[in-house]
């Protein structure tokens, strides 16, 4: 049997987490192995867990989605992480990749625009959700 790609979701909403956790359980090739309530937390959750990915929401308490992106990606390079935000401003996006993200997708996303925005992140690829100003990153 092949290993599941293991996720830690990062949202302050409980029930956000929740909701995004019984998605992913619908797909039998992701687990779900850490929830965080914010940026702090989701450090904390990437070095101790180790995931292929984090599921990243951007604002949030104590430390916000970018600056913990940036620090995920200095200490683990090779963890993904798909940012999953309401904002989809140019100013959101740009900080956003220029803190390591692999990909950008809104909240306001169907289902299977989300599936995709974690498979093709979770295969090496740079994934921008079909809301997301692409001029954001091209300049």
């Amino acid at each position: 049997m092949e290993e599941k790609h293991r996720v830690i979701i990062v949202d302050d909403h409980a029930l956000v987490r929740a909701g995004l956790r019984l998605l992913l359980e619908q797909d039998p090739t992701i687990k779900v192995i850490g929830e965080a309530g914010n940026g702090r937390l989701a450090i904390s959750a990437v070095d101790l867990l180790a995931p292929h990915l984090v599921l990243m929401d951007l604002s949030m308490p104590e430390m916000n989605g970018v600056a913990a992106t940036l620090e995920i990606k200095r200490r683990h390079p090779e963890v993904r992480v798909l940012v999953m935000t309401m904002h989809k401003s140019e100013e959101y996006v740009r900080a956003s990749m220029e803190a390591g993200a692999d990909g950008y997708v809104l909240k306001e996303a169907a289902p299977e625009h989300f599936f995709e925005a974690i498979h093709d992140v979770l295969q090496g690829k740079t994934y921008l959700g079909v809301d997301v100003p692409a001029k954001a990153v091209t300049g």
